[in-house]
């Protein structure tokens, strides 16, 4: 009875405040239940400064049962933090259009790449397993200039390219680059695959291993990444700004359009669809090499939102589902950031193994009539592995950085993710008043250094790769990787990567666009 007689005071002390305003009743009620807290812990614990892992507080106005605000991350906290929650704002939308710009990029780009006119390329075309979508035909029909050929070998056995001087220690000649230059004289492309005239081109059929994760792909994967990571930041940081009004009501209409899309495109993309191409790469992982390296971010990104609005506000009667469910995805996210380990390291292994990998299978029927002349059968020519092979192109030095940009990439947003884990691991031994949980949020610093390295790398690898593509996309002319048999005076021309396999249309083309579009 006495309980029923204060809860009816407070409630008409409630009301008798609510005319002076809904702000002051907020307020006062976030004050009392902060100063109630530390009066109590002051009693009961250790003298240890308590905190409160999530900015929330009570209105007394809507009575006990309804009083809860949408939670938020401390870091938010505009009276605690001064100035540095509007500066990480106001970095994210700079992180946030260079990332959508970069996607736009994206996007023109492949659509340019897939429209790339190729007459005289066609896959019905009977030359198409001789030279590819490659020009090499129109070079091989030149006639060659001998000191020219000879002054490009020379090069080769002194390349930057340990793998060139694998193929030339086993008797073949490789071309693995654009240009070649010595003393200050360039040798093109053409100049070196006139080398070749008269030479039996071997005709083969492509394997999947070819079209594996490209440096477009990458670029694609890591941007997309990183596009989720900030709109889920902004979006936060909106509602922060509208939140400090607004009350949990438990209602789905909490969850906005943004929150909607970002988890159906987790649940499709970075999850099933990454799951399927893992399953494969298992099987398989010298022809199922595409598969994505930060698609666990997305998963962890969810995992770290649970206990935020709007995922909170809608949990909000289901506090165990709600500790279920954030724990569940978390570690989700740990076993697909150990698949992603195992992709990294077996698939490396196994297209690097030796340098060599057997990329094409020879079409032995249409040898007899292909151009050029060779002393081996037929059947000596379709079982060499070393000629059927898949050569790296090496197109430009910068190139080459974005997949070190990528790396990088995973490794420190790796450590962010993994830093809140141990944090809490390691506080819950010296500060065992608190829980792990506690500890957990307060320490997670993934909330806003997470965005801010994807932020980061966006940058640097909006910048590197648009120059890249740019510069390639206008500079290069269907020059493919190309290896040649000396002894046998056969040669063998692979696909060209000059538009990163995109104006190709086999091999499952809308298939690798939607892979990387889907960060899978």
């Amino acid at each position: 009875m006495a309980r029923y007689e204060n809860y009816r005071e407070n409630r008409s002390h409630s009301r008798h405040h609510g005319h002076h305003g809904h702000r002051h009743s907020h307020h006062h009620g976030h004050h009392r239940s902060r100063d109630y807290h530390r009066n109590h812990h002051s009693h009961t614990r250790h003298h240890y400064p308590t905190y409160n892992p999530v900015e929330y507080s009570y209105d007394d106005s809507h009575g006990v049962e309804d009083s809860v605000k949408c939670e938020f991350p401390r870091f938010t906290s505009q009276e605690r933090l001064g100035r540095i929650p509007w500066a990480i704002n106001v970095l994210s939308w700079i992180f946030l259009t260079p990332a959508i710009i970069s996607q736009i990029m994206i996007l023109v780009f492949t659509i340019k790449f897939v429209n790339t006119d190729n007459t005289g390329f066609e896959l019905e075309s009977p030359n198409f397993p001789l030279f590819k979508n490659s020009r090499f035909e129109e070079c091989w029909n030149l006639t060659p200039d001998p000191a020219n050929c000879t002054a490009i070998v020379d090069i080769l056995r002194n390349s930057p390219y340990e793998l060139d001087k694998k193929y030339l220690d086993r008797g073949y000649t490789p071309i693995s680059s654009q240009w070649r230059s010595h003393d200050g004289i360039e040798y093109g492309w053409c100049a070196f695959a006139s080398c070749f005239h008269g030479f039996k081109v071997v005709p083969s059929v492509a394997r999947p291993s070819i079209v594996g994760e490209t440096k477009f792909d990458l670029w694609n994967t890591l941007n997309m990444s990183a596009l989720v990571s900030l709109l889920t930041f902004v979006k936060r940081s909106w509602d922060v700004g509208r939140g400090k009004q607004n009350y949990c009501t438990g209602s789905l209409k909490e969850v906005g359009i943004i929150n909607w899309g970002g988890l159906i495109y987790t649940i499709v993309g970075p999850f099933v669809f990454w799951w399927v191409s893992f399953i494969r790469f298992a099987i398989d992982p010298v022809s199922n090499s595409a598969v994505s390296i930060f698609a666990w971010r997305s998963i962890w990104l969810l995992a770290s939102t649970v206990h935020y609005h709007p995922w909170s506000c809608v949990l909000r009667g289901r506090p165990g589902l709600k500790q279920f469910l954030s724990w569940f995805l978390a570690i989700l996210a740990l076993v697909q950031w150990c698949a992603t380990l195992y992709v990294l390291s077996a698939g490396w292994g196994a297209l690097q193994k030796e340098g060599i990998t057997q990329g094409y299978d020879c079409v032995e029927a249409m040898i007899r009539d292909a151009p050029g002349t060779t002393q081996c059968s037929a059947e000596k020519l379709c079982s060499d592995t070393i000629l059927l092979s898949n050569v790296s192109f090496y197109w430009d030095s910068l190139e080459q950085n974005i997949v070190y940009i990528g790396l990088s990439g995973f490794t420190i947003l790796s450590a962010t993710a993994l830093q809140p884990f141990v944090w809490a691991t390691w506080r819950s031994f010296t500060r065992p008043d608190e829980s792990w949980g506690e500890h957990f949020k307060r320490g997670d610093i993934g909330l806003v250094f997470g965005f801010i390295f994807a932020g980061l790398f966006v940058l640097l690898m909006c910048a590197l790769t648009a120059t890249v593509v740019v510069n390639l996309s206008a500079i290069t002319d269907r020059e493919a990787p190309v290896v040649a048999n000396t002894a046998c005076n056969a040669v063998h021309v692979g696909l060209s990567n000059w538009r990163y396999y995109l104006d190709v249309s086999i091999y499952s083309r809308a298939l690798r666009i939607a892979k990387a579009w889907f960060n899978a």
